[in-house]
């Protein structure tokens, strides 16, 4: 399962880096944080999704919000009631907080600027599962 949040992660950041230089093809400079911003960033992300990020998770959308950048995720073979909600999201904010803040983009681009990344995790059957939320507090800004 740890393996997972590595690929989730990863797979997170390769979207970020394919669609990353969209920012500066947009005409107006748009504020970080802005929801205007994120949900441009998320729509560019979406052109791509479902996505597969290893044989267990898929990517299913991406959210641009004020402040916040929301990556959903669906866990295909598992349900609910196969998972301790605590201890997945115990463990799935120690993964993915480490990855976001060590990788150059989601700290650069997105935490230091003051936007918090969520991840939240569903079964098969997209019913939720736990929600982790990465702010610029977990990397020290």
């Amino acid at each position: 399962m740890m393996k997972t949040f590595t690929w989730i992660l990863i797979g997170a950041v390769a979207a970020y880096l394919v669609f990353g230089g969209l920012a500066e093809l947009f005409e107006e400079k748009l504020p970080p944080r802005s929801e205007k911003r994120l949900s441009k960033i998320a729509a560019e992300i979406n052109r791509s999704v479902p996505a597969m990020i290893d044989n267990e998770t898929e990517l299913t959308v991406v959210e641009g919000h004020e402040g916040m950048l929301i990556y959903k995720y669906r866990l295909v073979p598992y349900s609910v009631s196969q998972l301790d909600h605590q201890k997945f999201a115990a463990g799935a904010k120690q993964k993915v907080a480490q990855g976001a803040c060590n990788a150059p983009e989601t700290r650069e681009d997105f935490l230091k600027q003051g936007v918090t990344l969520r991840y939240s995790y569903f079964d098969k059957n997209k019913q939720h599962i736990a929600t982790v939320d990465v702010t610029p507090a977990d990397c020290g800004f």
